[in-house]
């Protein structure tokens, strides 16, 4: 799910980035390091962890959490395509 963050317009950043929060249910099928290896170094994407609730069984990664995401919406339209085909 993705929630969109009000910000106070942070001089920093483009106008085009926005921040929101990306929830991300862990069901085994990929490793979390490599979630964040692909979010940061493939698209782009800074990213800070918000909540993670995870457990690590046989080698597979199982629960959810929570990213704060400095994204564009070209980058949003991406990563839920990325996330889609896990």
């Amino acid at each position: 799910m993705i929630y969109k963050q009000e910000t106070t317009g942070n001089n920093f950043l483009p106008k085009t980035t926005r921040e929101i929060i990306l929830e991300i249910e862990l069901n085994g099928k990929i490793r979390f390091d490599i979630l964040l290896y692909t979010i940061y170094n493939h698209y782009n994407v800074s990213y800070k962890i918000v909540n993670a609730n995870i457990e690590y069984l046989n080698g597979s990664n199982f629960g959810n959490v929570k990213l704060l995401l400095n994204i564009t919406q070209d980058q949003i339209n991406k990563i839920e395509k990325y996330l889609g085909g896990i």
